[in-house]
């Protein structure tokens, strides 16, 4: 997670999940070549398990990787969150005026976190991502935020 643009009007977060990427990517890659190998050796039944498992662990990738972009403007009076996944593009839009007083903070569970958005309509927090992180970056961009809504 970081800071991509910060001026007095616009403040934009984004966080681009490379470890779990590459981490599918891998993943993906050495079933591939182990389908690929089975299949050579003629031995059908372990090439399905293998394929199966490419599909089955794509399909994962697809539904929970995501890039996403946090996006503050003054000028639009707007708090939007940007999802990008292999799914397509979705954004939710919500009025700058609607975050609480503690409208961005961070959700802890055990000794990691996340960025979630307190709006004064919702009982529950807006999470920013959907999957919590270790170490100081979400801290740190959350307080960004925190601060670049309370200047003026």
């Amino acid at each position: 997670m970081r800071v991509l643009e910060k001026s007095d009007d616009r403040l934009v977060i984004e966080e681009q999940p490379w470890f779990w990427g590459l981490f599918f990517v891998v993943f993906i890659l050495a079933f591939v070549a182990g389908a690929i190998r089975s299949a050579l050796d003629g031995d059908f039944w372990l090439t399905a398990m293998a394929v199966l498992v490419v599909i089955g662990v794509g399909a994962l990738a697809a539904h929970s990787i995501e890039r996403v972009w946090l996006v503050f403007d003054r000028r639009a009076g707007t708090v939007e969150l940007r999802r990008r996944s292999l799914r397509g593009f979705r954004r939710e839009v919500f009025p700058l005026s609607e975050l609480a007083a503690d409208g961005v903070f961070v959700q802890r569970s055990e000794d990691t976190q996340r960025i979630a958005l307190h709006l004064a309509s919702r009982d529950t927090p807006v999470p920013v991502t959907n999957y919590y992180q270790s170490g100081g970056r979400v801290r740190h961009c959350a307080e960004i935020a925190a601060r670049w809504l309370t200047s003026s």
